[in-house]
């Protein structure tokens, strides 16, 4: 069967208590049914699995019979790949998670080798939603003021129909709840937020941070630099330069005039190199700077070189492993009669499942476990990597102004001590100290005119950057414009294929309420948090309950016949027999589910809680475990002292 892309399934769920296991089954794709007489663990083993999934329980939504168990380990399949997740049983709320890539198989007999763990929330390090968003190929959306991201616990809101929620309600109750996150999480499974959206606005969020940290620089550096109403351009640096090099080649002239007169004179005045001697040491110190300066300059930009290499080759690399499950289940088929080089008859492999040319054996399942993990472990790789180059680049820009600023310096100081070299100064008379004093202005100013040429360059580069930052703005509002409306299509046509989906379950129900028997319109707010039929909401527990579930179902049904909702194809639904629904209507909807999951496109599940199994499932191709009851619970808690 064809898989949409989210898809996730839980393969096994093994639930210990000090060490020893209190419930171990195996899950398959389709409809899974946990059956059981009332009050006989159903329901919590209906909330280890979404816990296990990465959902959040409060204090008080912990059953008493789960907090004697210590651990919960799932296996699950994300997009086909196995992944084992593992929490600690806790009564409070935002649990850590181990990860295992691989099945959990291997997890369990790997004495705690090969786990890593992952966070409740983001912060200095990776969250377990990151980490399962990723690997299902989900965006991690933002919304809201304070750019909060979307969590596995809010996406299981709108896949747990559980016994705690109110029937109203399309989203599992949860505090502090508010309109744009249901919206942002009804939005995203519906197929909006594409990848390419996501990295615009990603993007845009950055380069609108960068911009506005530029015209800031920008302006300080005019206000700072720009006095005196003179542009801050090269032409005004240029044209300053020269009119002050003429002043000072004209006050050194005269300086030499007087102290050839002053020698030719024969004072007794002692001759002094002190001048000389101070402006060689200088120039010599400014040399040395400026060298250091351009040593750590080319180191910078190597290493950027560099880095950008290693971010591209990370970039390859993950592009490379994403296909490295479709290549290895293509390569299982692939095997070779002749030599590739010398065209000889290969013979068979003494070894069952070895390499048909090399004869090696050869676990395939380990190349792609293998592959999970170095997708995980590379994408990190490339956003440090990808954060690096930002403080480089930076630090480029600021060597390279102190290399301008150094050198201008250094030439200015080479000039003073080629001067002094031709007029070693003596005990000054009242005119050549004016003279001096005149030219030590002027030195002065062209210092500082070389220090405001740094600052031109700075500003230059700045409006260079600006510009450049500018173009890329509008480029990605033009690619968020374009997949704002491609989502508002995608939205449109999804909300009415569930919509259709609903209608099909309301219509097929059991004549019990006439407003479903005659339903010709669904409506469903996720911000509102409310459904309606034929414009209305209210009615008997029991409809509500069944007018719950088939949205949730729906939402399921509908994803797995269309591939471009972003909905993970799977459900979990403790509810099909709450709020006094009779028997053989909960059955009717039991077959309902059978018959769409089996049915739809692609691989789905779909896994629900009931006491009144309709006997037709009542098999084990749809069952999960035993048929439980008082004495023969869910979690064997007894069997562990």
């Amino acid at each position: 069967m064809t898989l949409f892309r989210p898809n996730l399934q839980i393969a096994d769920l093994t639930i210990f208590r000090r060490g020893q296991v209190v419930f171990s089954e195996n899950f398959h794709s389709g409809l899974n049914i946990i059956r059981g007489e009332n009050s006989s663990g159903k329901s919590t083993i209906m909330d280890f699995l979404f816990y296990g999934l990465g959902g959040d329980l409060l204090e008080h939504q912990w059953r008493e019979s789960a907090l004697l168990c210590d651990t919960v380990t799932l296996g699950v399949r994300l997009n086909g790949k196995d992944v084992t997740l593992q929490r600690d049983v806790e009564q409070k709320s935002s649990q850590p998670m181990k990860i295992f890539f691989g099945p959990s198989t291997e997890a369990l007999a790997s004495g705690g080798t090969g786990w890593e763990r992952y966070s409740f929330r983001r912060g200095n390090s990776e969250s377990f939603s990151q980490v399962m968003f990723r690997l299902l190929g989900l965006p991690e959306v933002q919304y809201g003021e304070a750019n909060t991201k979307i969590t596995m616990n809010q996406i299981l809101r709108l896949l747990y129909s559980d016994q705690l929620s109110s029937v109203e309600k399309l989203f599992r109750n949860q505090p502090f709840d508010d309109a744009i996150t249901r919206q942002t999480v009804g939005h995203l499974l519906l197929g909006a937020f594409s990848e390419d959206y996501y990295a615009a606005k990603l993007s845009l969020k950055s380069y609108e941070s960068e911009i506005k940290d530029i015209i800031s620089r920008i302006a300080t550096l005019t206000r700072i630099h720009g006095r005196d109403g003179h542009p801050l351009t090269e032409e005004w640096i240029g044209q300053e330069y020269s009119r002050l090099q003429r002043e000072l080649d004209e006050l050194n002239e005269q300086i030499e005039t007087i102290e050839a007169k002053v020698f030719s004179a024969q004072f007794e005045d002692r001759l002094s190199l002190n001048d000389q001697q101070e402006t060689y040491a200088k120039v010599q110190s400014l040399q040395a700077e400026i060298g250091k300066t351009r040593e750590e300059l080319d180191y910078l930009e190597l290493e950027t070189s560099d880095s950008d290499e290693f971010i591209a080759s990370l970039s390859n690399k993950l592009d490379a492993l994403h296909q490295s499950k479709t290549v290895v289940d293509e390569l299982n088929a692939l095997g070779f009669e002749f030599c590739p080089a010398c065209f000889a008859p290969v013979e068979g492999a003494e070894v069952e499942g070895a390499c048909s040319l090399c004869k090696q054996a050869s676990d395939k399942s380990q190349v792609k476990e293998r592959a999970l993990r170095l997708i995980n472990e590379y994408a990190r790789q490339r956003q440090s990597s990808l954060d690096l180059q930002i403080n480089r680049h930076r630090r480029i820009s600021d060597l390279k102004a102190k290399l301008t600023r150094l050198t201008e310096l250094w030439e200015q100081a080479g000039r003073h001590y080629t001067v002094s070299l031709r007029s070693p100064t003596t005990e000054l008379r009242t005119k050549l100290r004016t003279l001096n004093r005149e030219a030590g202005y002027a030195q002065r100013e062209l210092e500082e005119l070389a220090a405001r040429k740094s600052v031109v360059a700075e500003l230059k580069e700045a409006q260079q950057q600006r510009d450049e930052l500018q173009n890329k703005i509008d480029h990605v509002k033009a690619v968020i414009e374009t997949s704002e409306s491609r989502d508002q299509s995608q939205i449109s046509q999804a909300r009415r294929a569930i919509e259709l989906e609903v209608l099909d379950f309301l219509r097929r129900d059991l004549e019990r309420q006439s407003t479903f028997t005659n339903a010709d319109a669904v409506n469903f707010d996720f911000d509102g948090d409310r459904i309606n039929v034929n414009g209305e909401s209210f009615f008997s527990a029991s409809s509500m309950v069944y007018l719950r579930n088939s949205f949730i179902a729906s939402f399921a049904v509908a994803a797995a016949n269309k591939s471009s909702f972003s909905h993970p194809r799977f459900l979990l639904m403790d509810t099909v027999e709450d709020k006094g629904m009779e028997p053989e209507r909960s059955r009717n909807f039991q077959r309902l589910l059978y018959e769409k999951s089996t049915s739809a496109a692609s691989e789905n599940q779909m896994i629900i809680a009931t006491s009144m199994i309709a006997p037709e499932l009542d098999t084990p191709e749809v069952t999960v475990g035993e048929f439980y009851t008082h004495q023969n619970r869910t979690l064997r808690i007894s069997s562990v002292g």
